[in-house]
């Protein structure tokens, strides 16, 4: 059944991720941290918190002070959510509007990027339920974002689809029990196997989700014939 959808936001939503990576990359070279991108490809899709720890790893002892001199090269460069809006969640998020399926947002980024993303793009009055990483003692790729979302939406987890990227999120969708669609991305170099389908983009979403309501219709009104 499809009770309701869960969307991630970063590399779903929005192209935001490889921006990211490449400021990262920018900032720790010009401070002496020579890291390969296939080493820093690991803080895609972790919260805030865990991204600074993993900086943490990659830099030892000086980890926390780079974290918040990136986050401040971030918070200085000006940034367009519209622009980078990826093809085919329009018509997505519209097409689960009008099949009236509930839709939730569930980010490891912070509310504040997760409101601004909204309010750029005009996609708020899409979702009827917004979760943030920042509110969890532990973010993906623990489980418990999904579980809770899933709650406030009153689905049973196994109910949503949930709409991933990252190898992180797809694990926390995985382990909440849900049907986990992953959107191709080979940029990055995290596997995606673990996901129940693989998308080669959100129009390919949108006919799997239009496809397994067609089967789940089809199955309803073949036991109700046998009965």
């Amino acid at each position: 059944m499809v009770g309701a959808v869960i969307f991630d936001m970063d590399g779903v939503i929005v192209d935001t991720e490889g921006i990211y990576l490449q400021w990262l990359k920018k900032y720790l070279d010009e401070q002496g941290y020579h890291i390969p991108c296939e080493k820093l490809y690991g803080i895609i899709g972790l919260s805030a918190k865990m991204s600074r720890n993993y900086l943490k790893e990659l830099c030892g002892e000086n980890g926390e002070k780079l974290w918040n001199g990136y986050i401040k090269v971030c918070d200085s460069y000006p940034f367009s959510y519209k622009k980078l809006v990826i093809p085919g969640i329009p018509a997505l998020l519209q097409y689960l509007t009008h099949e009236k399926i509930p839709v939730a947002l569930a980010s490891s980024s912070n509310m504040k990027d997760i409101r601004e993303m909204l309010n750029d793009t005009g996609f708020e009055k899409f979702f009827q339920i917004i979760t943030s990483g920042e509110m969890y003692r532990e973010s993906k790729p623990n489980p418990e974002i999904y579980l809770h979302t899933a709650e406030l939406l009153k689905q049973n987890p196994s109910d949503c689809i949930i709409i991933e990227d990252s190898y992180y999120g797809i694990r926390a969708g995985k382990d909440a029990g849900a049907y986990v669609i992953a959107k191709e991305d080979k940029r990055f170099g995290f596997s995606q196997i673990e996901a129940d389908v693989i998308a080669k983009d959100l129009y390919h979403v949108k006919k799997i989700i239009e496809k397994k309501r067609r089967c789940e219709k089809e199955n309803g009104v073949e036991k109700i014939l046998h009965k």
